[in-house]
């Protein structure tokens, strides 16, 4: 199989995962369309709490298939779960618990909100993607 088949595999499978995240949205979204309260969709922290968990999936996917891969090079491995971990998870989830003390009057942290979710979505297909080419090439 070539690199470019692998890759477009790897994102058919984040693809199917990414969906389940993003259901609830679907699903809040026609409740929020139904009862005529579409300015509320941006203020919950379901955004937040979403990026916390593409973030840790992101992370669970880099550990395993460094575990899984026999020439994955630890100490780069531990610098991108380290820059995922700073810069992206404990993030959003001091924006989660902002979101939840002010109950989403700040505009900058819906701002902060929708752009870490930006970013989660982004690291979860960029990252996730070479993560799980290599636990496929492990078989």
């Amino acid at each position: 199989m070539t690199d470019r088949s692998l890759y477009a595999n790897a994102r058919v499978i984040l693809l199917s995962e990414y969906l389940f995240v993003f259901l609830p949205f679907i699903v809040i979204g026609i409740i929020k369309i139904y009862t005529a309260d579409l300015n509320s969709f941006l203020k919950a922290a379901d955004w937040s709490f979403a990026s916390s968990i593409l973030f840790g999936q992101v992370l669970v996917k880099l550990v395993s298939g460094a575990v899984i891969h026999d020439n994955a090079q630890w100490q780069r491995v531990v610098l991108v779960v380290t820059l995922v971990l700073v810069l992206g998870l404990v993030p959003c989830l001091i924006i989660l618990a902002l979101i939840l003390i002010d109950n989403g009057n700040s505009l900058f942290l819906i701002y902060m909100q929708t752009a870490i979710f930006f970013i989660a979505t982004l690291t979860f297909f960029g990252l996730g993607s070479a993560s799980q080419v290599m636990i496929g090439n492990s078989k």
